[in-house]
């Protein structure tokens, strides 16, 4: 069975399903994918902070201030790669979640253990 013919039988069978589930329970879905859309995580930028020059002219004398700043650049570096990484990771999900919440998929088959089988698959 290729994946159009697994797409093609998994639609129809949600379908019809559809069909199955009253009109309340369907305004109710429908209301809480719309929450959940509202309260999705949007990205915010921060401002940059300046005047660090004078700072460095004043106290950067000394050969144990040199080396305390460059830990402290590697220090940071690293903090800002595992940042990058872990909001990546997010962005990533969310762009999941939020095509499963925008689609009409029932709940029943988000809880179907081989739908997640088959999200597994499509990556």
């Amino acid at each position: 069975m290729n994946e159009l013919h697994f797409g093609s039988r998994v639609r129809t069978l949600l379908d019809r399903r559809l069909t199955d589930i009253d009109t309340g329970q369907l305004e109710r879905l429908r209301q809480a994918r719309e929450r959940a859309l509202a309260v999705q995580k949007q990205p915010a930028h921060q401002p940059v902070l300046a005047g660090a020059g004078r700072f460095a002219r004043l106290h950067l004398g000394s050969p144990r201030s040199r080396l305390l700043l460059a830990a402290g650049a590697l220090l940071a570096a690293t903090w800002l790669v595992a940042y990058w990484h872990a909001d990546s990771l997010i962005e990533e999900l969310s762009e999941v979640d939020t095509a499963l919440l925008a689609d009409d998929v029932p709940v029943e088959a988000l809880l179907d253990a081989g739908f997640e089988s088959w999200l597994g698959d499509s990556r």
